[in-house]
């Protein structure tokens, strides 16, 4: 496909080394882009304590601690930095002049992942270079209800405001987009509900991998030698605050020979949630904690895993997360929830779904005690179903639909 003009890619997290589903599912839209023939320009307006200047690319811009522009009304809130970034980007006053800085000539298309950015897009929309681009609008949840439930676990009141703002801002960016992306069949509905142009479903999935040989010795010799469970999870706060809403306060259904494995930024507070219960001493004697790790050392981690848990009580889009237990053949122990976007999978025989602590530590009692589920064979159905939950299937249709608007002139 030969295509004049490139892709502007904009969000408020960059993507040159990628931890949170976000940033991976952002990391291969623009991979889609670019095996497509497409020359694609990064741009992320993230916020200064958040990224190391080594994780960030060369057109990132700092959203500065001290900005006027993370006022809210001129109070300051709590995890709205998302949020606020929006009207510094578009600021003259703000990053605006350092965004037109690392434009290219000619953009064929905007991606706006999440709608943070809006404000931006409408602003790049009057530029010469941008004129006749397509706008494609990521949305990876319903953000409204999520940021309320995260307010409500934190205590944050008078907030009302701030939730109209945000759905007035999704709502904005899915009427006024010429392409709007969703995750799952239950966003697709509400965007289309809120009279999206053109709505479709690009689900979340996964890198394929596999672990080398020198790495499963490593990990065999450092976790439990009887079959454990794995969690793996950012530290975005629905996925430690309502834990214990889910597990129960107590480990105990885990036998004192194996463990719950627990890997990425979560670990640290899931140490202090567990510990803040009455049975903190037997908790820690079940919990293992290996924080972030290398790519090479966590597929090692997953691929021996005997089973993975998803206690994620609420929110919209859908967990990677999800697609990686799914995908790793091992047992998923679950809540309604944690499938959003993967309910095709329910019937999977290692799939259990839990909604309460009983039926959760129940769950996890049956599947540790059972033989490791045997991984599919290359050309069965099992393993077709398993490729289904890649990147590479899931977002395959993103370039050609956006080749496909002509209904601006000489846009593409």
């Amino acid at each position: 496909m030969k295509n004049s003009g490139a892709v502007l890619i904009l969000s408020t997290y960059p993507i040159a080394e990628p931890r949170h589903g976000g940033q991976v599912r952002l990391l291969n839209i623009k991979r889609v882009f670019e095996e497509a023939g497409w020359p694609v320009v990064p741009v992320a307006v993230y916020p200064q304590e958040s990224y190391a200047k080594a994780q960030t690319g060369r057109c990132d811009i700092i959203f500065p601690v001290d900005s006027p522009y993370r006022l809210f009304e001129g109070r300051n809130i709590p995890f709205i930095t998302d949020l606020l970034s929006g009207d510094f980007a578009a600021a003259e006053d703000g990053g605006l002049p350092a965004v037109l800085a690392q434009i290219p000539p000619r953009v064929a298309v905007i991606h706006v992942e999440q709608p943070w950015l809006w404000p931006l897009v409408e602003k790049l929309r009057a530029h010469p270079s941008c004129a006749s681009a397509v706008v494609v609008y990521g949305s990876q949840n319903i953000e409204g209800p999520l940021k309320q439930s995260i307010f409500d676990d934190y205590g944050i009141e008078d907030a009302g405001q701030i939730i109209e703002a945000i759905g007035a801002l999704e709502r904005q960016a899915a009427r006024q987009a010429d392409l709007t992306l969703a995750v799952t069949g239950e966003d697709l509905h509400a965007l289309k509900d809120w009279g999206a142009r053109r709505a479709v479903l690009a689900p979340n999935g996964i890198e394929p991998w596999k672990a080398d040989e020198a790495a499963l010795g490593r990990w065999r010799e450092r976790l439990p030698r009887f079959p454990w469970l794995l969690y793996v999870a950012s530290a975005h706060p629905p996925n430690f605050t309502k834990f214990t809403d889910m597990l129960g306060e107590s480990l105990a259904c885990l036998p004192p020979t194996s463990r719950l494995v627990v890997a990425g930024s979560v670990s640290e507070h899931i140490y202090r949630v567990m510990s803040a219960t009455k049975w903190s001493h037997l908790n820690s004697s079940r919990v293992q904690r290996l924080f972030t790790l290398p790519d090479a050392d966590l597929a090692a981690v997953k691929s021996l895993a005997h089973g993975f848990v998803l206690p994620i009580p609420y929110g919209g889009g859908s967990n990677i997360k999800t697609a990686e237990a799914l995908y790793s053949g091992a047992y998923v122990v679950g809540t309604r929830a944690a499938f959003r976007g993967y309910e095709d999978f329910l019937d999977l025989p290692e799939v259990r779904v839990a909604d309460d602590p009983k039926s959760f530590q129940r769950s996890i009692r049956k599947v540790i005690v059972q033989p490791r589920p045997p991984q599919p064979h290359e050309g069965t159905q099992g393993h077709a179903r398993r490729d289904a939950l890649t990147w590479r299937a899931c977002l395959a249709s993103l370039p050609s639909l956006v080749a496909g608007f002509r209904h601006k002139e000489g846009a593409l």
